[in-house]
């Protein structure tokens, strides 16, 4: 029994697609019937051209195909996943294929197999795409949840102060509890955003019809109870509701990292403005600060993840270059945009705007 009969054999049986093709020939020898059940092709046409296969390949694919079939008459052998169009159905078909040589170890015919591995495939990016928003809600969760817990951290210290002179020693040995927990979760919060954990955001958005000067009061209303701002805080809202359809969780992390940002780069001296209108049919959030600004060189790259623009704060504050980047995906999430104008030591605005809501 021959090479042949035993693939004839084993071919009869198999799901997979076995073959031999002929280099000399040009031409299969052997072709097993579950070829048909993935290419919709006349076996005899195909006899005369096997290129016609190579047609099937999607065009970004082709020159993968191109660099195994050049690596086969080298005489390695290749395991390649490509993907096949036919009649508008996408497939993802693995072959695995070996080099067939004569006495002279010259390359006379390959042989080898394919199989649907599109299932798997889309098993495969589904994973992928689960771990990304995995990775997503690890890095916006833990990056924004620094502010809030620098809140309590500070409201403690309040309260430590308040009743330092009545010798309540109960009272401050909790709120010393308070800010030791604190300073355990932000050194957690720093040990989640590692490199692992910093990849592209793409997260699901739940709106629902909002005022929008009532979310960005409230978010301003934690930092000025929190005696968080040095800074002169200026809001400036219509008297009108601004009515919109917000993530109303995702714009509190847009403003909470743009006040963090102001915070961070304006002397205590200066001042921090929001300002609220509407523009036609867009609600403008104009976030100005009289903070050292940014340079030039900078602008272009500030929303970039963990860009150039990075930089530490008046402060010393470290900066992983993670608020501006995720404050520019969670507006384009919202259906918004934002932009940023900065005269060198003179401050900084942010300006986002969103659509107004459509009745």
């Amino acid at each position: 029994m021959d090479h042949l009969d035993t693939i004839h054999q084993i071919g009869q049986q198999s799901a997979k697609v076995l073959f031999q093709y002929n280099l000399t020939q040009q031409q299969f020898d052997y072709l097993s019937p579950a070829f048909h059940d993935l290419w919709d092709m006349d076996e005899a046409r195909l006899q005369k051209s096997a290129l016609q296969l190579l047609d099937t390949v999607v065009e970004d694919d082709r020159p993968a195909v191109l660099r195994c079939w050049h690596k086969l008459l080298k005489g390695d052998h290749v395991d390649e996943i490509v993907r096949v169009q036919q009649h508008g159905r996408l497939r993802h078909i693995r072959y695995i294929v070996y080099p067939i040589c004569n006495a002279a170890q010259k390359v006379v015919a390959v042989a080898g197999m394919a199989e649907n591995v599109t299932r798997q495939q889309d098993f495969i990016n589904y994973l992928a795409e689960f771990g990304q928003r995995k990775d997503s809600v690890l890095e916006i969760v833990s990056h924004d949840l620094r502010g809030p817990l620098a809140v309590v951290k500070s409201v403690a210290g309040l309260i430590r102060r308040e009743v330092h002179e009545n010798t309540r020693q109960e009272i401050e040995h909790y709120t010393d509890i308070i800010e030791k927990a604190c300073i355990q979760c932000t050194d957690l919060i720093q040990d989640l955003l590692s490199e692992e954990h910093l990849r592209s955001p793409e997260v699901y958005v739940h709106k629902t019809r909002v005022d929008l000067n009532d979310q960005i009061r409230n978010v301003a209303e934690l930092y000025q109870k929190g005696q968080m701002v040095q800074q002169q805080f200026i809001l400036q809202l219509p008297q009108e509701p601004l009515m919109l359809e917000l993530d109303q969780i995702k714009f509190s992390q847009i403003m909470n990292n743009l006040i963090s940002n102001s915070i961070k780069f304006t002397p205590k001296e200066g001042s921090i403005t929001i300002r609220a209108f509407q523009e036609g049919d867009e609600a403008v959030v104009e976030h100005s600060d009289t903070g050292i600004g940014i340079p030039e060189h900078l602008l272009s790259k500030l929303f970039e993840r963990r860009g150039v623009a990075s930089r530490q704060g008046l402060n010393g504050e470290e900066s992983r270059g993670l608020g501006l980047s995720i404050v520019y995906e969670l507006v384009r999430l919202q259906g918004g945009s934002i932009e940023v104008q900065s005269n060198g030591q003179h401050g900084t605005c942010f300006t986002v705007r969103l659509p107004l809501y459509a009745d």
